[in-house]
């Protein structure tokens, strides 16, 4: 069986193919595939501590409105 790049095929030890490594970038059109089949392709947002905390502040209401105008002339 000829090989394709960016396919790699991985063997159990009995010889029979396991696991499957495809190189996304050369081979996009697996993409709708994937999704299609419920894994996430998009990156999740790492939240950091400090923007945890400014959300659950938000959520308590304590959120300050600002003025651009007034932010600038510090």
């Amino acid at each position: 069986m000829a090989q394709i790049s960016g396919i790699k095929v991985e063997r159990a030890s009995t010889g029979v193919p396991k696991f499957v490594t495809i190189d996304l970038r050369k081979h996009t059109d697996f993409i709708p595939l994937l999704k299609e089949k419920g894994v996430e392709i998009d990156e999740s947002v790492k939240w950091t501590a400090k923007m945890k905390r400014s959300l659950a502040q938000a959520k308590k209401g304590e959120v300050y409105i600002r003025n651009l105008e007034d932010v600038l002339n510090v």
